[in-house]
């Protein structure tokens, strides 16, 4: 094929030239030609950017520069077989990419095109290239995200067999203190319960985690949430590790999730210990900041508004640019094989988020870490609610009680324990079975109380068999989902209180007296 310039007067060939030349230095992706002997020839102002490179420092210059060190063969090859045959195994919006690298020596994702002609009986390459380090980027949330779907649906799909598991230890704990009341006793149910707390409190963690939805918030002090923290650290901590805090009074209330708090706090803590195995010095302060409109269009995470910040500090080793640029990526751990799960600094900021929060982190190289968490304040003139000591346990006057459950240890355990405080119980294992005890005796039957998951007749479809049998029935639906969506379906059939799975027999006594009336109470 003839050139086009060749039927062209040399005016209008040098005004061709002219125009081409801008296009290929006003032109966005970088384009780099090189002879046969793959030395830079042509290096528009776009590959200058890409490569952080000056074109008079590349022009003359072998290509292999620009090429990490372990793709320069294939490259050569890649460069030779084109030459032969003109095919090329890159081009533009392909599924493959190739890797560049910049004068500085940092290696970067790139989508090629490659093209050949013939200038002066000498073979030229150019090469047309696009930086995607945006789009992997990109394309890696897109990833973590999917993972962390199926996270979430792997969560749920265990937390209802989690859950029935440790609601008989919850509730066994109570009835047996009430039998058992001597002091061994007592420590060793302190300490059973204490652990069941702790086994429940992470199911929900790890649903809060992975389908971004918070617990219970209360307007709560800090100070006296941190100095607990304090003391847990002080008992559980080395003696290598200097506790020190200042935690000055007047801190701003919050409305938060105290056990969302504490998972903040500690896996923050427990980093800065990872990070000071030879021992040192953690610092908790916390102190009140207001963010301004300025700092908030500095930080994407940031609102404008009254927070309570919270610092962990240590002087561990700290670390480099690149692994602190990955820290609250998913899965991502310094730690060795088993000593981390990656899901720490990603979960505390989930959390924070939930919240309304965020964080900020500082960190050098042998000098330490700092990591600071903004809690939104409450309003400043709400007064913070002061935990009440409990009262005595409700109980009841005889009624009825049908409690359906296709966990037998939760049908017997919450049996026991509404026989223990004056209740009568009938038992189902399913909706079927539920649906064929209440019949016959509905009339007698007070309350119901039906865990959501079961298998043949769910929690749904018994609640609608019962309603058709008694539109008054007073139902108490149960489910270790966090935020079910049948608790919401459940709800519009009418069903007024939700235990979530585990409960402890407080919280069932508590929902059968606002259930069933001042009647049930003492």
């Amino acid at each position: 094929m003839n050139d086009p310039k060749d039927n062209l007067p040399q005016q209008t060939e040098e005004a061709f030239e002219a125009r081409l030349a801008g296009i290929v230095e006003s032109a966005m992706d970088a384009i780099v030609t090189v002879g046969a002997d793959q030395r830079v020839v042509l290096f528009n102002r776009a590959a200058e950017q890409m490569f952080r490179c000056p074109a008079a420092d590349a022009l003359g210059r072998p290509l292999d520069r620009f090429i990490p060190a372990g793709f320069r063969s294939a490259h050569r090859g890649h460069i030779r077989a084109f030459g032969e045959t003109g095919v090329a195994t890159r081009s533009m919006g392909g599924t493959r990419a190739v890797s560049g690298l910049r004068a500085d020596g940092e290696e970067f994702p790139v989508e090629a095109s490659i093209s050949q002609v013939e200038a002066g009986g000498q073979k030229l390459y150019t090469v047309i290239m696009r930086d995607i380090t945006e789009r992997k980027k990109v394309e890696a949330q897109l990833l973590r995200a999917q993972r962390m779907e199926s996270i979430g649906t792997l969560a749920g799909g265990i937390a209802h067999d989690l859950n029935n598991v440790l609601s008989p230890i919850l509730m066994a704990v109570e009835v047996l203190r009430m039998k058992h009341t001597d002091e061994e006793s007592q420590t060793w149910l302190r300490i059973l319960n204490e652990s069941a707390q702790r086994g429940a409190a992470m199911v929900k963690q790890v649903l809060s985690f992975a389908r971004g939805t918070g617990g219970e918030r209360t307007l709560l002090n800090p100070k006296h949430l941190l100095a607990e923290f304090v003391s847990i650290m002080r008992e559980t901590f080395p003696k290598s590790i200097e506790i020190k805090f200042n935690l000055p009074s007047g801190l701003w209330p919050v409305s938060a999730d105290v056990t969302g708090l504490n998972q903040v706090l500690m896996n923050l803590a427990v980093n800065a210990r990872d990070a000071m195995p030879a021992g040192g010095v953690l610092t908790l302060r916390a102190e009140n900041a207001t963010v301004d409109e300025n700092y908030a269009r500095m930080r994407v995470e940031a609102a404008a508004g009254n927070y309570v910040k919270v610092t962990v500090e240590d002087t561990g080793v700290g670390m480099t640019h690149e692994v602190l640029g990955r820290i609250f990526d998913p899965f991502f751990t310094t730690k060795g094989v088993g000593k981390g799960t990656g899901l720490g600094l990603s979960t505390a900021l989930a959390i924070l988020k939930t919240h309304g929060g965020f964080m900020d982190v500082h960190s050098e190289i042998g000098r330490g870490s700092s990591f600071t968490a903004y809690l939104p304040a409450a309003d400043i003139g709400e007064q913070v609610r002061e935990e009440k000591s409990k009262a005595e346990l409700p109980t009841g006057k005889g009624q009825l009680v049908l409690v359906v459950d296709d966990e037998e240890a939760i049908r017997q355990i919450t049996k026991g324990t509404l026989e223990a405080f004056g209740y009568r119980v009938l038992s189902a294992g399913d909706g079927t079975e539920a649906v064929a005890l209440y019949a016959p005796m509905k009339d007698e039957i007070a309350c119901v109380i039906t865990d959501m998951m079961m298998p043949f007749m769910d929690g749904l479809a018994t609640i609608r068999a019962l309603k058709r049998l008694n539109p008054a029935v007073k139902i108490i639906s149960a489910s270790g989902l966090a935020e079910d969506a049948k608790e919401k379906e459940a709800a519009g059939l009418g069903v007024e209180k939700f235990l979530p799975k585990p409960y402890t027999a407080e919280a069932l006594l508590r929902a059968l007296a606002a259930i069933l009336g001042p009647s049930s109470a003492n």
